[in-house]
């Protein structure tokens, strides 16, 4: 119940806050690996490539993200690891990165009933973004410390199950917040909600293409991302041990 009020009350914040003066369109591929070595231990590779202005005149942002993770049981999992961040804020000077080190915890909760499925998280992250001047790198960095609360629910509607050649509809919704920042960011950092459809290559790999809007507030500025999202979700298992 709690991941169902959670969509539901960021789905709200940001159909309120889709009048605002800035706007985009951008485009966002990833592709998130999740590998188990043992019964309990594992490991979480996620890369991403955004682009923006028009959808794809300029670069947005790259990451790559790794973690060691420890499986409870088959539904409850945690990692932790670091993310490597480039931000491309310029729209002008492509040139100019804005690098990111990104420290990271995360409880992750999925589970499978038939043709339903949900995967929730709640995710820590450490912040440091190379401080800037006129875009120039300057010495030091801005910390922030965030936290991630994401519910996604997918609803397989051509076949009973999720297996090969199967296909559905996925809600998903994740909302940001600031628990402490150097630079007086608001609690309130971002919003973004999804929606799609999903396929089933195989048992280990579905890919999500959808619209994704991003609400955010950047200082004292609001913005809207109206964006296309195309995700590779990949699960690969190396041990047939199951609790």
């Amino acid at each position: 119940m709690r991941s169902v009020k959670l969509f539901f009350t960021g789905a709200f914040l940001f159909v309120a806050a889709v009048v605002t003066a800035n706007t985009d369109k951008q485009l966002w591929f990833g592709y998130i690996h999740q590998g188990r070595i043992t019964p309990h231990w594992g490991y979480w590779v996620d890369i991403h490539h955004r682009t923006k202005n028009e959808f794809s005149k300029n670069l947005h942002t790259e990451i790559f993200r790794f973690g060691a993770t420890y499986f409870l049981d088959n539904d409850w999992r945690f990692t932790a690891g670091y993310a490597g961040v480039l931000h491309f804020p310029s729209v002008s000077n492509q040139r100019f990165m804005r690098p990111e080190h990104r420290p990271w915890q995360q409880v992750f909760y999925t589970h499978t009933h038939k043709n339903f499925r949900t995967a929730n998280y709640i995710r820590s992250e450490q912040r440091l973004l190379q401080n800037t001047a006129a875009e120039k790198l300057a010495d030091g960095f801005v910390f922030r410390q965030r936290f991630r609360l994401s519910a996604m629910f997918i609803f397989c509607i051509n076949k009973k199950q999720f297996k090969e050649g199967s296909w559905g509809v996925v809600l998903n919704n994740e909302v940001f917040l600031n628990a402490y920042a150097s630079d007086k960011a608001k609690l309130y950092d971002q919003n973004r909600a999804f929606a799609g459809l999903t396929y089933n290559i195989n048992a280990a790999l579905h890919l999500q293409l959808g619209y994704l809007n991003v609400y955010s507030l950047i200082g004292t500025r609001k913005e809207t991302v109206h964006g296309i999202r195309l995700s590779a979700f990949h699960n690969f298992t190396f041990t047939k041990a199951r609790f």
